[in-house]
């Protein structure tokens, strides 16, 4: 799993590769991308990658909406992107949707380009 503030013009924003698989381990992680976005009131967002990830454990999905309810306290909005559909599917059995458009990547699944304005907003 890596963390990365990646800048764009509309503020900063913590993405989250989450890599192969997504269980409890993540904790120490999600709980990081809390801080930083404590820490830096220019964060804008927080956007969780699933790029690689094709195995999701019931403590991933733990640790997900553990991180959903922090960024909500915060009022930070919280993105799911690029997850396959397997893992689309498991996530949306719990209520929660992933978002083909990457704001940090600036391109759709279907890749055109997309402006990180409407993504945030």
């Amino acid at each position: 799993m890596n963390i990365f503030v990646d800048n764009l013009k509309d503020g900063k924003v913590v993405r989250v590769d989450v890599g192969h698989r997504l269980d409890l381990t993540a904790y120490n992680s999600f709980r990081e991308v809390t801080v930083r976005a404590v820490d830096d009131p220019e964060i804008v967002a927080i956007v969780i990658d699933f790029c690689d990830t094709n195995q999701l454990f019931d403590s991933g999905k733990a640790v997900l909406m553990d991180l959903m309810l922090r960024a909500k306290y915060l009022d930070i909005p919280l993105r799911l992107v690029n997850g396959g559909s397997d893992i689309s599917f498991q996530l949306s059995m719990l209520g929660y949707s992933i978002d083909c458009r990457d704001p940090v990547r600036g391109v759709t699944a279907a890749g055109s380009r997309l402006g990180s304005a409407s993504f945030f907003g």
